[in-house]
């Protein structure tokens, strides 16, 4: 199995009902994450914001239910402002794909569409709400979209998505590593518990000799381990003909009730700030500012 994870993914072809064409880094995407299943590992797909980890999702998923393996619904968490952007995207590349979207109020009369439904839509906060429901049920794949929501192994959240049962997992982030690699071994003890042994063997083995003693023979080991089932590409080496980010600048002013309502608490903790900058200092002080 381990010889086969590491040789090169066989050819997979475009899923014939898929409203997109896809660069060729795409189909190379969706290739790897069939690959991945095949042989039955988990993965992150670590691409750059802005290349398409979306419709690379959406592509894996129609090509499952084109070859006849979706006898279960997925499941795609993810946070509360990217839920519109999600049923946007899956509507117009793969219209086909029942979509069954489990947020708001009324969410619990919709659970019994679940059963009938290729993608379940739900967010974080309202999965460790729902939890008692969920973990009832089996999936398909879970699909973490922005999973450094699980980079705290002890939070709430990522102990509550280890709960769910399903076939097949995968994490979808830019930024795997953000501030030390225990967020890593947050993600695949998701994935697949174990790969990186307990978290207090990986804190020995690997975060401590290569955060403190720069030892780059257990960073290679590291990497060793993990490259099968993380797939990274950055936008200046596989999309180089897309322009570079353009940024708008919008002044907002507020006005009516709304800056009645900001003067009223600017001038309520003003004070209460002044004070903890004369007892703190300025720098220790960051919190009360904010």
């Amino acid at each position: 199995r381990a010889r086969a994870l590491n040789r090169a993914p066989s050819f997979v072809s475009e899923p014939v009902s898929l409203k997109a064409t896809l660069r060729p880094y795409q189909h190379e995407g969706l290739t790897w994450m069939q690959h991945l299943r095949e042989h039955g590992a988990c993965g992150v797909l670590a691409d750059d914001m802005g290349l398409g980890k979306t419709l690379q999702t959406i592509a894996h998923l129609t090509k499952e239910k084109e070859e006849h393996r979706t006898d279960l619904p997925s499941l795609i968490l993810v946070p509360t402002s990217l839920i519109g952007n999600w049923q946007r995207e899956t509507k117009k590349f793969a219209p086909h794909l029942k979509i069954c979207v489990l947020h708001g109020p009324k969410r619990h009369e919709r659970f019994e569409r679940i059963s009938k439904a290729d993608v379940v839509l739900t967010t974080y906060p309202l999965l460790v709400r729902d939890i008692e429901r969920f973990e009832e049920m089996e999936f398909h794949y879970v699909i973490l979209d922005e999973a450094q929501a699980i980079k705290n192994p002890r939070s709430q959240i990522a102990r509550t998505v280890r709960r769910l049962n399903s076939r097949h997992r995968l994490c979808l982030t830019g930024t795997p590593v953000e501030n030390n690699l225990e967020e890593l071994w947050s993600l695949f003890d998701f994935l697949m518990p174990g790969l990186l042994g307990e978290a207090a063997r990986f804190r020995a083995a690997f975060r401590i000799p290569i955060e403190r003693e720069g030892n780059d023979a257990r960073l290679e080991a590291l990497r060793r381990r993990v490259s099968p089932f993380i797939l990274r590409r950055v936008k200046e080496s596989v999309a180089t003909e897309l322009p570079p980010k353009t940024e708008l600048v919008r002044p907002v002013e507020i006005h009516g009730d709304q800056r009645e309502l900001y003067e009223a608490i600017r001038v309520a903790v003003h004070d209460d700030v002044r004070k903890a900058i004369r007892k703190k200092g300025f720098a220790a002080s960051t919190v009360a500012i904010l």
